[in-house]
């Protein structure tokens, strides 16, 4: 998609923008790469650094920034960071604010669900803020467990199950 945009003429082309969801496992630290991700790293690395003039962008989310690459999270142009609880990711959003306000990062463990700090060319200062709920709700995995722990039985049959797998090592259905 890349070349593409590279070889296109400028007037005809149109933006791209290629979204990395969950970054962190496959745009590693350089030092953490090995061979195969290191060449692959090589290429997003130089999407980061030259696409822009092409019409090619990338948008970066992980969960744990301190794993991705910092040649292409010095490349990014902004950021919405959601609740950090782990001291080197807050430390990577730290380095990324002027030394005047990156007293704001402490508040990044507190973030509630829904809350983020953003900071960039796309807002004048770094702001907390809210983000919307969705109008359709996505299919998460995250489990309810108080309501789940407060509200329904333990389902011992499910339970009992899962040890016997655990034993059998299978997940063939007992007949």
């Amino acid at each position: 998609m890349y070349d593409v945009q590279f070889w296109t003429e400028p007037t005809k082309r149109s933006p791209v923008t290629l979204l990395c969801d969950e970054a962190h496992l496959y745009l590693p630290v350089r030092n953490d790469a090995d061979a195969v991700q290191k060449q692959a790293l090589g290429a997003f690395e130089r999407i980061a650094k030259e696409g822009r003039k092409y019409g090619f962008s990338l948008l970066v989310v992980s969960q744990r920034p301190s794993d991705v690459s910092k040649t292409i999270l010095s490349q990014c142009n902004n950021f919405l960071s959601l609740r950090l609880t782990n001291d080197s990711d807050q430390g990577v959003i730290t380095r990324l604010m002027p030394d005047s306000l990156a007293g704001l990062t402490s508040i990044l463990p507190l973030l509630d669900t829904g809350e983020a700090l953003m900071l960039g060319d796309a807002v004048l200062l770094p702001s907390r803020i809210r983000l919307d709920k969705p109008v359709i709700t996505p299919d998460s995995a995250t489990r309810d467990f108080w309501k789940e722990w407060g509200c329904q039985p333990a389902n011992t049959e499910a339970i009992n199950l899962a040890v016997e797998a655990l034993r059998s090592q299978t997940r063939d259905k007992p007949c």
